[in-house]
């Protein structure tokens, strides 16, 4: 980890703003306290958690309809027989489920276990680490129920990771960033992308990624100075 940097991004190498040493090692941004996020990777796991609300409703329309789910083959309706489920489609929607009622019910107001997390993010984040109980994978197969120890940084993470999940299985991670022509500030390539859903820009060359508001202020010498 840099000299300067107190604490790590909990993204570590993973960081969406992680930075490259001259030895060749990747490090995540400095954050103020240890264990928590950066602006970007927390700004972008909310980004993703705000849409698992809509990943629900795709999953269940997936579930019945005769349609392709993550190059599967295609079933067609029958008069006779109802459309089979999609076992994996159940499975995430179950997990969806587990895992928003974990954390709704550990904070304040009311509505759907979605609708309180997406609009308590910020209290969500900030959750103590405490002992729930999850599925753990069984290494002789199958799953156990077991104990394990989880703060607010993990919620954000695990949920996020879900809506990555229904993105991949729905077939709507192939949608392509925008990019742009300016060339980047640290290796001088024409190589930028913007997200229109999170506000971050990443350089495909070198691989550093930054807000919106981070890359105008230093790009522009007025700001900067």
């Amino acid at each position: 980890m840099p000299e300067t940097v107190a604490h790590e991004c909990r993204q570590g190498r993973h960081c969406k703003n992680r930075t490259r040493t001259a030895e060749g090692q990747w490090h995540g941004a400095g954050v103020e306290r240890a264990g928590t996020l950066c602006r970007s990777c927390e700004e972008h796991a909310f980004a993703d958690i705000r849409q698992l609300a809509d990943d629900y409703a795709d999953l269940a329309q997936a579930r019945t309809e005769p349609t392709r789910i993550g190059g599967g083959p295609k079933v067609s309706r029958s008069a006779e027989l109802p459309v089979p489920i999609a076992l994996i489609v159940d499975t995430l929607m179950t997990e969806i489920d587990e895992e928003a009622a974990r954390w709704a019910r550990r904070l304040p107001g009311d509505g759907s276990d979605l609708a309180v997390i997406s609009s308590h993010l910020g209290t969500l984040t900030d959750l103590p680490a405490q002992t729930v109980t999850v599925w753990i994978p069984h290494p002789d197969g199958g799953d156990d129920i077991g104990d394990i120890v989880l703060d607010g940084v993990d919620a954000v993470l695990r949920l996020a990771a879900l809506h990555r999940r229904a993105e991949k299985l729905l077939g709507h991670d192939a949608v392509k960033d925008s990019r742009l022509t300016e060339a980047c500030h640290v290796c001088g390539m024409c190589t930028l992308t913007v997200s229109l859903q999170t506000n971050l820009i990443t350089c495909r060359m070198c691989k550093n990624v930054w807000h919106q508001d981070e890359f105008t202020r230093l790009n522009n010498p007025l700001m900067a100075a």
